[in-house]
């Protein structure tokens, strides 16, 4: 697929992001469109640098940017710990923290700086935190590709019915993977239990939000260019189309047809492979049943690889690697359950 069916692809986005920014990256493709044929991959091809870097400036920032300012007024106002407080003995079973939530939460905007916030979780639960924000927190690409994909097919509610299940099935992973330790009554929070509310100052929100666009900027970015350079020599080697070709036939365990294959695939890389459900010839051929369990299984099946690289750097590389083989098995069995599942519950 080319960047003009890419982005043929993505008739959910506003006019802002489908006009104005191809109106100013047309120019620089055209002018790129001569050079050989690796180069041209890195910079204007399917993951190219010029292709897709002005998406994450229009799409990903402005929510990172959001989440961030959000939750430097919930710190600052002092909700946070009083949230953290309600929850903690409900999420403890789960072998989490109420501070571990605040984490988890901010990875919807980006995966990146919540794993590198568990710095501040307690040893016992803080891998299983990073555990549950590569499972289950659905950052921006993949919540907005996932939003992308059920407009495209006319079927928005079904974000309803994909965020419950997800929010369950994080919950049972979490169980499952959580040491003893972790879910034991002792493990309690070292925090003040009486939490005043005030209304926040703007140098206050500033102060918090500010530590976590840094980390977005300086680490995520690099992180971002980095993945698309490797995600671009892989699609001109061909790998991802053979890795696809390779999988086709395990889409029918999900009652999912060969044509998912590569989705699930680029997911993999990159959370924003997700929109290739919402091409017309692909989401004409996929039931409501289907389309839940394709994204699902394409959002959850592996983190993407700037937050496995973020993972392996915080922890291990066999830490991540670890994770991530877990994380695929739980993946693959959460997205049998719901395709047969909702395939004979589901009343047409």
């Amino acid at each position: 697929m080319r960047p003009n069916t890419w982005r043929s692809a993505l008739p959910y986005r506003d006019l802002f992001q489908r006009q104005h920014i191809q109106e100013l990256v047309n120019p620089t493709v055209e002018a790129l469109s001569g050079l050989p044929s690796l180069s041209k991959e890195i910079l204007i091809g399917r993951y190219g640098l010029v292709t897709m870097g002005p998406l994450l400036f229009v799409w990903a920032v402005p929510t990172v940017i959001l989440y961030a300012l959000f939750l430097g007024a919930y710190k600052a106002s002092g909700l946070v710990e009083r949230i953290t407080i309600t929850l903690h003995p409900l999420l403890r079973p789960f072998g989490l923290s109420g501070r571990d939530l605040v984490r988890i939460i901010m990875g919807f905007g980006c995966n990146v700086p919540a794993v590198i916030g568990t710095r501040a979780c307690s040893s016992c639960s803080r891998k299983t935190c990073i555990s549950a924000i590569a499972f289950g927190s659905a950052c921006s690409y993949q919540f907005g590709a996932t939003l992308a994909v059920f407009n495209a097919a006319n079927l928005p509610y079904l974000v309803i019915p994909y965020l419950v299940y997800l929010t369950i099935t994080t919950l049972i992973y979490t169980r499952l993977i959580a040491p003893k330790s972790a879910r034991s009554p002792q493990n309690r929070l070292m925090i003040e239990h009486r939490t005043f509310l005030e209304v926040p100052r703007w140098s206050a929100i500033w102060r918090e939000t500010k530590g976590t666009l840094n980390q977005f900027f300086t680490l995520a970015i690099p992180i971002f260019l980095a993945v698309t350079l490797i995600a671009s020599v892989l699609d001109w080697l061909g790998v991802l189309n053979d890795l696809s070709r390779l999988i086709d036939p395990t889409m029918g365990l999900f009652r999912l047809p060969p044509e998912a294959a590569l989705p699930v695939i680029l997911a993999s890389v990159r959370k924003d492979g997700l929109l290739l459900f919402a091409q017309p010839n692909t989401v004409s051929l996929l039931s409501p049943v289907q389309i839940l369990t394709s994204v699902y299984l394409a959002g959850v099946l592996l983190p993407c690889l700037v937050t496995a690289l973020t993972i392996a750097r915080e922890q291990s590389p066999k830490f991540a690697l670890r994770l991530m083989l877990r994380q695929a098995s739980a993946a693959i069995i959460f997205a049998f359950i719901l395709a047969w599942g909702g395939y004979l519950i589901w009343v047409p």
